[in-house]
């Protein structure tokens, strides 16, 4: 192979050309190691990193109602610092006009049984005088016949007797009305107040509700939208302590060991590496990858520094070495 040049007098040994080839051959040299350091660590990493994935969570309080709603306005956005308080939701309660024609319809029950019972009362306290004095008149007559037996015949004291007794049972059955009738009027009163209260609480809580924040916390991703449905108990959004975060960390399936309670990990996030440590193994849980259905080993991992930049809800790569 004859070197190129130019010129008629050239020297085969000319040091830039064996300088040339040595750059050449270790650039080379570089490239091939290279490929076989990276397919090293990338075959040999599984065996001395245990490493997957995390999500930052935290303890969470869902904010909810126990009835049928639909939500009007949304007065805060995911990962919005929240205080007690603060307005979260406005909504509307389902059912108001049922609700009101329901009410008012046992307001008008109650008003009748209300006048009803006003009307027997007032009877039997007009009756009592009466009913007393009837009574009383025939025990004297059925006392006078006793002493003085001729005055009367069998058949007429028997009619008497049988007079006496109805008076008796009517006095007895007025004194009852006066004894029962005034409790009875005083809980239909009171029942027709609690129906009055309740028909002004459907006037004006019903529609345009606001619910407001009993506790501190964060914001979480998973929040309703203006003009849903709610049913009773279903969490129109939740709050997450942002005091209490930790790291749930899932297990990769290749895993040499589990890991121990009290090791160190490193957590990676877009915000930069912090240090963590194995704080509780849960059981065998439905994965938190997207994508993914079969169980998997979920670990708690303990965040060390409590300022370290981990949004709540973010996802993170957790790392063990194994030796």
């Amino acid at each position: 192979m004859n070197p190129m040049h130019s010129g008629d007098n050239v020297d085969l040994r000319d040091q830039r050309y064996e300088s040339s080839g040595r750059i050449v051959r270790l650039i080379y040299s570089l490239l091939i190691f290279s490929v076989i350091a990276y397919a090293i660590y990338f075959f040999a990493r599984p065996f001395l990193v245990l490493e997957g994935a995390g999500q930052v969570i935290a303890p969470v309080k869902d904010v909810s109602v126990p009835f049928l709603a639909d939500v009007r306005m949304i007065h805060v956005r995911p990962g919005q610092r929240i205080y007690p308080g603060a307005r979260l939701v406005t909504i509307n309660r389902a059912g108001r006009s049922a609700a009101l024609s329901d009410v008012n319809s046992d307001l008008a029950d109650r008003a009748r049984e209300i006048n009803e019972l006003r009307r027997i009362l007032d009877v039997a306290r007009q009756m009592e005088a009466p009913l007393k004095k009837r009574y009383e008149t025939l025990q004297a007559v059925i006392e006078q016949t006793e002493n003085n037996p001729a005055a009367v015949d069998a058949l007429s004291r028997a009619a008497l007797e049988r007079e006496m007794t109805e008076a008796l049972a009517a006095w007895e059955e007025n004194k009852a009305k006066l004894l029962q009738l005034p409790d009875l009027l005083a809980k239909v009163i009171e029942t027709h107040a609690d129906l009055l209260r309740r028909r002004g609480e459907i006037l004006t809580t019903w529609e345009n509700r606001a619910i407001l924040a009993r506790d501190e916390g964060i914001v979480s991703n998973d929040i309703v939208s203006e003009g849903d449905a709610v049913t009773a108990g279903e969490a129109m959004l939740r709050l997450l302590d942002q005091e209490q975060k930790y790291v749930l960390w899932e297990l990769s399936g290749n895993m040499l060991r589990l890991p121990r309670v009290g090791e160190t990990v490193s957590i990676e996030s877009a915000q930069g590496t912090t240090q963590g440590m194995v704080d509780r193994l849960l059981p065998l849980s439905a994965s938190v990858a997207a994508g993914n259905s079969e169980p998997s080993q979920l670990v708690e991992v303990a965040i060390m520094d409590p300022t370290a930049e981990l949004p709540l809800e973010s996802s993170v790569t957790v790392s063990l070495r194994y030796f």
